[in-house]
Formats: C-alpha cells, structure tokens, sequence
C-alpha cells in the first residue's frame, strides 16, 4: 500500500521554490533521525529516480481530488538533517485515489 505518511521542506535558496518530498515514514521517526548529523530518510520516486512531485500529480474535484500518477518506487537518501527545514505529518493514501 503506498502512503504519504510525512511531507519533508528542505532548505532552499529564497529565488527558488522550496523542495518538497514525500516519504512513507512517520514524522515522528523522521524528528527522531534529525537528530544526526546526517538523515537517512526514505522518500517516494518516479521511474528515472526523480523526486516524486504529489502537487503536479493531483487534480481536484470540488470534494475529491484524483491522483493522476503514483510513485513507483521508494528510495533511501541520505542529507544533513540541518537541511530540513520541516517534517510535517500527513496520511494520504496514493492507492485510494
């Protein structure tokens, strides 16, 4: 079953757009790995390894929204923990959809 269980922020610079991934960890264990130098955190990605983007994948009805494209695969990456700006939580089911 494929779940978005946390949304991550990385830090960016102010003239680009903020990154954003998806992982089927909770954020709470995401917090407890920030704790490291450096995080190793499993997050959702297309085909060619390419960040999984929920926000171009999503169209929305007026009381649903349709996932156009799931992710195909889950990657571990591995990033300084002091580039996380945010782990949010989340529970949205790709397969439901």
């Amino acid at each position: 079953m494929n779940r978005i269980n946390s949304i991550i922020t990385l830090r960016h610079f102010e003239k680009d757009e903020p990154l954003i991934l998806y992982s089927p960890d909770a954020a709470s264990v995401l917090s407890m790995r920030m704790l490291n130098e450096i995080a190793a955190i499993n997050v959702y990605v297309y085909d060619d390894n390419s960040f999984y983007d929920l926000d171009r994948e999503i169209t929305y009805g007026s009381n649903s929204y349709i996932i156009d494209r799931k992710p195909k695969n889950c990657r571990k990456v591995y990033m300084q923990a002091r580039d996380i700006i945010m782990a949010q939580e989340a529970d949205i089911d790709l397969d439901d959809h």
